[in-house]
């Protein structure tokens, strides 16, 4: 009897009639056969996937908040800007929400350093100590920059629900206000600029 090499069988044409012992052979050819970059990409195609899943299930759900085409419009609105060093980011409705729950009329807060130039807000709010009055910053004119002295509780919690009420004070005048009399300050220079 002559010897015959055994001939490699392809990963389909495994027979019926092989015994289970055989079938996993077969099984474990085929597997031999695939190259080492189609494993890899195997591999990196799975890993990809449960990265896919893994992410889908533990990232926070989006929340959007819309707000009216009042807001929009910066004519109709005093804008504030508040630089406070890491202090969170008033969304939209975030910067309405704190005059509108003090009932002051219609002015905006925002610390995105995005929305507008410097020079297009009303008012600039700097948070900090007293000791920043004498400091000047050659961006604004120092009537229109304000000392907010406020606890940072009060800052991280959006400037509503404040234990004391935040003190604005003006770095040109040192004329104190609060939110809704600087608001009203604002509309009034506004409304006499305009006649």
């Amino acid at each position: 009897m002559r010897y015959r090499p055994r001939r490699r069988q392809k990963c389909g044409s495994a027979r019926r009639w092989w015994t289970r012992r055989s079938r996993k052979d077969a099984r474990a050819m085929c597997w031999r056969q695939v190259s080492r970059f189609q494993k890899t990409l195997l591999a990196l195609a799975l890993y990809l996937t449960l990265y896919v899943l893994v992410s889908l299930a533990l990232a926070p759900a989006a929340s959007v908040s819309f707000v009216s085409d009042e807001l929009r419009i910066g004519d109709k609105y005093v804008l504030m800007f508040l630089v406070a060093p890491h202090s969170p980011l008033f969304s939209d409705s975030d910067g309405a929400e704190v005059f509108a729950s003090r009932r002051c009329g219609r002015c905006f807060i925002t610390n995105n350093k995005g929305m507008l130039p410097m020079r297009e807000y009303d008012a600039v709010l700097v948070f900090g100590e007293r000791s920043l009055l004498s400091q000047t910053m050659a961006v604004m004119d120092p009537g229109r920059r304000y000392l907010l002295e406020a606890r940072k509780r009060c800052l991280r919690n959006k400037l509503r629900r404040c234990f004391r009420e935040p003190r604005l004070t003006a770095f040109g005048s040192r004329e104190t206000y609060d939110l809704c009399g600087l608001c009203r300050r604002l509309h009034a220079e506004r409304n006499n600029s305009l006649m």
